[in-house]
């Protein structure tokens, strides 16, 4: 390809010192090579730090960046204002990307003048692929450039980040909520808000590794995280003042989901002892008879007061 703009790879790299090699392997092997990649070592233990500064000895497209332990929100944002791309993507750093997934995306994104583009995803145990996760629309591989947003609500794939490729502009100006692990339940909202002509291609060139001792594939995450990042992204986008509304409903819904599976659930950070009768009105406005019944069960069999 004549003319390939500079990709910007983010990698927030952190206690993975057995998998950091196959990741950054598979983004410097790519056969797009207008890459800079950049590897954020968020303060980690183990050798990560020194794996990071041997791969930019060796290809200088590499760029290390060093840091106190933030979490993976605070390294992506360094490495965002570090990024000098017009194009920018991310890759955790226990996952690892097909040789030609760069190839196959920025030329559609390009050809078709995208601000996101998508693909789908293996699910893997590093030994062999457990699941294929493609996207649920039947408008896969056609260009969607209106109501945009609704992909938020009904797919996996545009509700995380680092199967995505993202115009510069997409990017600009949106930081990831810092101390949360849900961080993708903000950003990926915000994203799909911004753009105006998306694409999601049902070709397989993601490879998301299930580790269990990584941050983001932790199914214990606590889901207050979640609910406050997605508080966030809907305060974020009433104050633009345009926000359609099957929009504000769609997030109502999701946000009262999500603080019904946090009171009923068991939080290894947090013991709720009270909650607003407000925050019940606004929860059982939005959820089933069956959900209002096991909430108001929860409420007394763990001693919630509702004030």
């Amino acid at each position: 390809m004549t003319n390939q703009p500079l990709l910007s790879v983010i990698i927030p790299v952190y206690k993975v010192e057995k998998y950091l090699r196959q990741c950054v392997d598979s983004v410097i092997n790519q056969t797009y090579k207008n890459l800079e990649i950049i590897l954020v070592d968020d303060g980690s233990p183990d050798n990560c730090g020194k794996i990071c500064d041997e791969y930019a000895e060796k290809d200088k497209r590499v760029k290390v960046i060093h840091q106190l332990n933030k979490g993976q929100s605070a390294a992506r944002n360094k490495g965002i204002n570090k990024a000098n791309g017009e194009l920018i993507t991310f890759v955790d750093s226990d996952d690892w990307i097909e040789f030609n997934m760069y190839d196959i995306m920025i030329s559609k994104l390009l050809k078709y003048d995208l601000d996101i583009i998508k693909c789908a995803i293996f699910e893997t145990d590093g030994n062999k692929i457990k699941r294929k996760i493609n996207h649920k629309t039947n408008k896969a591989n056609v260009i969607i450039s209106e109501n945009i947003f609704d992909l938020y609500f009904t797919e996996f794939t545009c509700k995380v980040i680092w199967n995505g490729i993202y115009k510069r502009n997409i990017i600009k100006n949106v930081e990831y909520p810092e101390g949360f692990v849900a961080e993708d339940n903000y950003v990926s909202g915000m994203y799909l808000y911004k753009a105006k002509r998306i694409m999601l291609v049902d070709n397989f060139l993601y490879n998301y590794f299930i580790n269990m001792g990584g941050v983001s594939k932790n199914k214990n995450i606590n889901k207050f995280d979640i609910c406050y990042c997605t508080k966030k992204l809907i305060d974020d986008l009433n104050n633009d003042g345009k926000v359609t509304k099957n929009i504000k409903e769609g997030l109502n819904k999701k946000l009262s989901g999500e603080l019904y599976h946090f009171l009923i659930g068991d939080n290894n950070r947090y013991r709720t002892v009270e909650v607003s009768k407000k925050v019940i009105d606004f929860i059982c406005k939005n959820i089933n008879l069956r959900r209002k019944l096991i909430l108001r069960y929860y409420l007394v069999k763990k001693h919630i007061k509702v004030k």
